[in-house]
């Protein structure tokens, strides 16, 4: 009885504390929500309201129609995500198993020059030149080649393949496979919580980027959805400081639904994934 007493405190102590944290979380995003729907009038008469007052989809239609509609700019954006996640995970998944090999000549001199990225690059201006004199420019792979690995996923999936049993490829290799075979058809097919957890990680990172676009993207016809997003907020904001404001519109709105536009791709795809991503991330963030 003691022991389920004490369990039963810690659960709720736990229980509590992260409801605490998720609140803190998800509040300021329904709060995001409901001023995005909320009518101008009701914004205007309570600009902090929680419990939605009335709903309008208003903001989200002239999200829509600025500056040609913002469709192109969704398509552009899942295509760098999409083919930007692929490529990351190819090229990641062939440098982690290799380096997972303990008899590779040269793997401790190879795993420090890779670690010693983390800490200090090239510099700017010659990543920007480097980009421009491969002709990359206005092209979707300079929003995915130049940054198609990252060395700390890198490393989580490199620990993650280090860690599976050795018996494993032993007997892949007397059934006649050779490295390759062995990383796609058996070494990957169990490797799915780390796996979905650095695609995560990847899509994420692709979706929400904006600095490459704005170094290497001068065509409208390029630009993906957050450049669009933040055009048309300072458009907006822009309009309304010389005292240009549509009718029936507020500029706090509007950037209140721009966000929600950013954030409802990435929040359909999460709980696909989810039940990997801890699991994926602890499995290859321990080495033993």
């Amino acid at each position: 009885m003691l022991f389920r007493k004490k369990f039963s405190l810690a659960s709720f102590l736990i229980y509590t504390f992260l409801t605490f944290f998720a609140l803190i979380i998800l509040i300021p995003v329904w709060h995001i929500f409901v001023i995005s729907t909320s009518s101008p009038t009701v914004y205007i008469t309570d600009q902090y309201h929680l419990i939605p007052k009335s709903f309008s989809l208003a903001e989200y239609k002239r999200a829509f129609h600025s500056i040609g509609g913002i469709a192109r700019a969704l398509l552009i954006s899942v295509e760098t995500t999409v083919l930007g996640t692929a490529l990351s995970m190819f090229l990641t998944c062939c440098g982690a198993y290799t380096l997972s090999k303990k008899d590779l000549p040269g793997r401790s001199i190879l795993f420090r020059i890779l670690v010693f990225t983390m800490f200090f690059s090239g510099g700017l201006v010659p990543f920007y030149i480097l980009v421009r004199n491969l002709k990359l420019n206005d092209t979707i792979l300079a929003l995915t080649l130049p940054v198609a690995i990252s060395t700390y996923n890198l490393i989580i999936m490199k620990n993650y393949f280090t860690g599976l049993p050795v018996s494993l490829e032993e007997s892949a290799k007397i059934d006649g496979y050779n490295d390759i075979q062995i990383l796609y058809k058996i070494i990957i097919p169990i490797s799915k919580p780390v796996i979905a957890a650095i695609s995560l990680f990847y899509a994420v990172g692709y979706w929400n980027d904006y600095f490459m676009a704005t170094l290497f993207i001068s065509s409208n016809k390029m630009f993906p959805l957050q450049i669009v997003l933040r055009q048309m907020i300072i458009q907006n904001m822009v309009l309304a400081q010389v005292g240009v404001q549509t009718v029936g519109s507020n500029p706090e709105q509007f950037k209140m639904a721009c966000i929600i536009i950013g954030i409802i791709p990435v929040l359909c795809v999460y709980p696909f994934v989810q039940k990997y991503f801890t699991k994926g991330i602890m499995l290859g963030a321990v080495k033993e």
